[in-house]
């Protein structure tokens, strides 16, 4: 193009047009996700020499380039990821967190009305309807475990959908942005940037950093390699691998979803490490962590719960007289007939195993009564079995007192200023003799423990009010009215103050009442959920300023921009005036060669 007149305007009209045209299309994609700041770079061409000097020969358009910020997009989307990672995981927790509701819903409320209801089984243990009533509230009690354990069972599934979604969703991107890949290397040689396409590739990994933490390398064609955060390949090229989710046996026959990389028809199951963010991440902390940990607190307060209630009512009597325990052949140990809860190593298994009031074990095997020759003021308090009343296949079977037709005897002695205690048996032979003698102090329960004998363990605790002297006696005998009897039931009640469940093992166990256990319970997951929350503000806060940022740094400003409309319309316009400048110039000079 000339260097005179015509082509200097000609040129500055061009430029004027081109970055017209760039600021229209910046305005245009203003709300467009994603989209970077594209601008015209310009410079002077080069001056023409001549004897006077050097000449100007105007303007051009050089290229037009984005606006980009490497370090910025980087950190926003580490923030991104973060923030979709925290907030998937709140989600999950909001739904976990009304798996155990609290109140009279809960079930540590349930629990509490099971044990309550014998409070009218041990004042009338005769009264069916009594019995009916814990039966009753126990069932309540089964429904709602189980109730819980298919909410967490369903949010389990629910989050291993998501899971499955959310790895579909990260092979469409690595798809999309190795096809990207391909279409931008093609430019590589003819010397500009595909702007859009750039824009659209880096939209595409902020959307793959919401799914899951990835980081990038450029290469030299301009294609970028994306690479999970623990380092493995996503996108080479324009190649892209494949993830599958997979399920994994884990060590307690359970299994957990996780991610795989698929190929030829084979899967590798992927390290928890190389999952660092993202939605991903937040999902498998949620399945790992959260519902397994609420599971396993959920099936520990059912299990201690219901095999401490089954292993009380092994130790009664039902209102027909029978014994709820039987001894093995075998083993020679005792095992529970006829529990009140049958599987109860889980919550999701959990089922009521006593449907008739008559085989709630309500008495105790054995009852105490004062000799009416007493000269103390001893009576009794309580007698509460330790263990099963042995009975066939026992190893104390043959020896054991009392047993039915065989009543025990508990004798009173002073032994200078010690009050003793020593048992006779149904023939006034001396029965599980220890030396030194028992002593007996105020408030400490009377019991048959003998090292010497097999079990050493106490059969039964009687705990005595009042004082009783030397020479007193107090007659341990075999239940013969099992349907007036509530000494089990009294047992049973007692299990409403004491600790029962146990959390943990080892150092760091801890034990609890029913409905403390269940409020530690509710406490734990309610922290969890909190800090969820804490946690996921924390990280979108992060993620908004780190967005505002980049957008400031690299988005459109409409201010800007409208200013650089009129500043460029006047340039269009001044550069129309030189040509018509030029255009009256060459006029003139026409009609001066014509006269």
């Amino acid at each position: 193009m000339g260097s005179g007149i015509f082509g200097l305007g000609t040129r500055a009209m061009q430029a004027s047009q081109v970055t017209l045209d760039t600021i229209a299309h910046n305005i245009s994609n203003v709300n467009t996700p994603g989209y970077s700041r594209q601008q015209v770079e310009l410079e002077t061409e080069g001056g023409l020499f001549t004897g006077a000097g050097f000449f100007g020969r105007g303007v051009r358009v050089t290229t037009v380039s984005r606006t980009a910020n490497e370090f910025l997009t980087r950190e926003n989307n580490i923030n991104v990821s973060t923030a979709a990672a925290d907030d998937t995981r709140l989600n999950k927790l909001v739904q976990l967190e009304k798996v155990l509701p609290t109140g009279e819903s809960g079930l540590g409320y349930a629990a509490s009305q099971i044990l309550n209801a014998f409070v009218d089984v041990a004042n009338q243990p005769q009264d069916m309807s009594a019995r009916q009533v814990v039966l009753a509230r126990a069932q309540e009690w089964v429904s709602r475990v189980r109730t819980a354990a298919q909410q967490l069972d369903e949010l389990e599934r629910g989050t291993v959908a998501d899971l499955e979604t959310s790895v579909d969703r990260i092979n469409m991107l690595t798809s999309q942005i190795a096809t990207s890949n391909q279409a931008i290397a093609a430019f590589q040689g003819v010397g500009h940037a595909p702007n859009d396409l750039l824009d659209k590739r880096d939209n595409l990994v902020k959307e793959l950093n919401q799914l899951v933490q990835v980081s990038t390398v450029e290469a030299d064609d301009g294609s970028l390699s994306v690479f999970m955060g623990g380092g493995q390949v996503l996108v080479l090229s324009n190649k892209s691998e494949t993830l599958g989710v997979v399920r994994e046996t884990q060590p307690d026959g359970s299994s957990l979803a996780r991610v795989a990389l698929l190929s030829n028809g084979t899967s590798r199951t992927l390290p928890q490490d190389q999952v660092t963010g993202g939605a991903l991440k937040g999902l498998m902390q949620v399945q790992d962590e959260d519902i397994a940990l609420t599971r396993t607190a959920l099936n520990t307060f059912v299990a201690n719960f219901a095999d401490k209630i089954n292993a009380q009512q092994a130790l009664g009597m039902d209102a027909n007289g029978n014994l709820k325990s039987s001894f093995d052949a075998t083993t020679n140990q005792p095992t529970g007939n006829n529990p009140i809860f049958l599987s109860t190593a889980k919550a999701n298994t959990i089922t009521l195993g006593l449907n008739a009031p008559a085989g709630l074990a309500a008495a105790s095997p054995v009852v105490a009564a004062i000799n009416p020759a007493n000269k103390g003021t001893a009576s009794i308090d309580s007698i509460r079995m330790e263990r099963p009343l042995p009975q066939a296949n026992a190893l104390d079977f043959a020896t054991s007192r009392p047993v039915d037709g065989k009543p025990l005897t508990v004798v009173f002695a002073q032994s200078g200023s010690t009050l003793t205690y020593s048992f006779l048996d149904e023939n006034g032979a001396p029965y599980k003799a220890v030396a030194p003698a028992r002593t007996w102090t105020p408030g400490t329960p009377i019991n048959d423990a003998d090292p010497g004998s097999t079990p050493a363990t106490a059969l039964f605790s009687l705990n005595i009010n009042g004082v009783p002297v030397a020479g007193d006696k107090i007659t341990v005998a075999y239940t013969q009215y099992p349907g007036s009897n509530n000494g089990n039931a009294q047992a049973m009640l007692a299990l409403r103050d004491q600790q029962i469940i146990t959390f943990g093992s080892g150092a760091t166990a801890t034990t609890a009442t029913v409905t403390d256990a269940y409020s530690q319970m509710i406490g734990d997951l309610g922290v969890r959920v909190q800090g969820g929350k804490t946690t996921a503000n924390i990280s979108a806060t992060l993620a908004k300023t780190s967005e505002q940022t980049l957008s400031s740094a690299t988005g459109v400003n409409l201010d800007e921009e409208a200013a650089k409309l009129i500043q460029f319309q006047q340039s269009y316009q001044a550069a129309a005036k030189v040509l018509q400048i030029a255009q009256s110039l060459f006029d003139t000079l026409l009609q001066t060669a014509r006269g």
